[in-house]
Parts: C-alpha cells; structure tokens; sequence
C-alpha cells in the first residue's frame, strides 16, 4: 500500500462521527435530506442559572420578550441553508427519494425548534424643535433561535450527532424591526449550521509539493484540495500528524494553513500561519501527515 492509500485508510478511521460512511474517497459528497422541523416551545427553567441569564438580564434593563409565531419556515430555511453550504452536503428539503435512497452515503435530519423570540426595548430620546424640548420613543429588537438536530444514518437509523444551536439576544446588534432581528438571528443560525456539518464531515487532502522557505520554517505549500471541494481562498486548514499509541491510530494537530490562491480543482497554494518550524521537520522526517478542514 503505498503512502496516500494508507492516509486515506487511517483518515476514515480517525475520524470518528463519519466512521459510519468509511470509503476509499474520504470526501465523498453526502446527501443529506432535512425531514422533520418542529416548533416546540419550552417554558423557563426555574433554577438560579436562569435566574441570572438571558431572561432575569432582560427583564432587569426593561426589556421584553415575544415569541415570534409564523417562522417556523424561516429557520427551516436557514437550517438548509447552512446544511447546503458545509462542503461536502448536498441538502435535500423533505424525504428522500428511492433514487437518494440508494446513494452509499446519505443521513436524513430531524429536530426541534425550542425558541424563536425577540427581545424588545424602548429608549426615549430627548431633542429640540423649534427652541422647544420635545420627547419621543424609538423600540429596538433582538432575536433568538434555539434548535436541536438529529442527524441519523439512513441505512441503521443511528444518530451520527446531536448539535444544539442557541443565537442568543444579547450576541444580536439592536435592529429598528422584529423582523430584521430575527433575520439577523437566522443569518447566525446559518453560519452555525455550516460549521457543524463542516465538523462532522471534514474534508481531508495532502501536502502534495513543499514551496516557500524561510529561515528554517516552512511558509507555503501545495495541497490537493480545490474547487471540485468547495474550497476558496482564506478557508482554514489543519495539519495533523498521524501516530500510533498502543498499536491504535490517532491524530495531533500539528499547524495550520491558509488558503491563498485556489489553482484547480483538486490543487490549492496555501500560506503556513503556524508552527512553519515544526511542519518543516515533519516534512523532513517523512512524518505521515494529513490535512483536514477541522
């Protein structure tokens, strides 16, 4: 077996949550159908961390809550939306068809919508008109979503993962509108969403050619990873270092790239931004390394 195919087996072993979908192409695309969405509000709990948190703090600067009925479609939208945008999912709205069904690599999502509120407050603001003091009141809005999913391979009905997402008022800018905040709440939701389904199925390449070097550190490189993967310039990646402990397998981040100019489809040129000292050794030694996307 030469080096690649054994990075590529040790890659579907080490990583854990898509150890369900090993296969000789580690960034296989997976079809992904988002099922059941439903809204279930949950009422307050009632113990001192709830007390102290979002609803206690709102309540104690003069701030309301309303629960925002009617965008249950909206943040089904930006849950697909973000599932959509993660590299390797192509996002299904609804069942899966017979066709998708017979796919190798498919996961259907169920879950919970526990929040979708605004948080209102009411600042008055003095100002002059016509050499007279006047007063007048503006409302400003903050939303909040809270969802959970289920993500379960199709063929064994096994729950790959469970993430939470909460977009909290007070990490929201102050908007004129209850509908502009809870845009900017699902924008928030969206960017979460991709970024665990990045994590839950990472891409994986290779170092594939050494380039810059400086002052004993390695500066750039080539990786196989391009656009047939969705990748672009200023994506992150990790270098991890492939090791043996007890005769099993496991991974240690050993740097991180930064892609800067994508050549290809499966060719990208990326700037070391750290530890150029120690990749320059592991490329010395032949270090088996593998690069991942998380």
């Amino acid at each position: 077996m030469n080096l690649r195919s054994l990075l590529t087996a040790l890659v579907c072993v080490l990583s854990v949550t898509p150890s369900a979908f090993s296969q000789d192409n580690p960034n296989q695309t997976i079809t992904a159908s988002l099922n059941n969405l439903t809204y279930t509000p949950r009422p307050p709990k009632n113990n001192v961390g709830s007390v102290i948190g979002e609803i206690a703090t709102a309540v104690l600067a003069g701030q309301t809550s309303k629960e925002m009925v009617g965008y249950e479609g909206a943040v089904r939208a930006a849950v697909l939306k973000g599932m959509s945008l993660s590299y390797r999912i192509r996002a299904i709205d609804g069942p899966l068809s017979e066709e998708e069904m017979s796919q190798p690599f498919t996961v259907y999502v169920d879950g919970d919508i526990s929040n979708m509120t605004t948080t209102n407050k009411t600042e008055v603001e003095t100002y002059e008109e016509k050499g007279k003091k006047k007063t007048r009141s503006r409302t400003y809005f903050r939303g909040q979503v809270g969802v959970s999913l289920q993500v379960k391979d199709t063929r064994n009905d096994v729950v790959i993962a469970s993430p939470t997402f909460n977009i909290y008022a007070s990490d929201m800018s102050w908007i004129e509108t209850a509908e502009g905040a809870m845009n900017n709440a699902l924008k928030a939701l969206t960017d979460k969403v991709r970024i665990a389904f990045n994590d839950m199925f990472p891409l994986t390449g290779h170092i594939i050619e050494r380039a810059g070097i400086k002052n004993d550190k390695q500066k750039e490189v080539y990786v196989d990873l391009g656009t047939e993967n969705g990748i672009a310039p200023g994506n992150t990646l990790y270098v991890y270092r492939i090791k043996t402990i007890a005769g099993k397998y496991a991974k240690e981040q050993l740097a991180k790239l930064k892609v800067k100019k994508v050549e290809g489809e499966e060719i990208c040129f990326c700037k070391v931004t750290s530890h150029g000292k120690e990749l320059m050794e592991a490329l010395d030694a032949g270090d088996q390394l593998v690069i991942m996307t998380n």
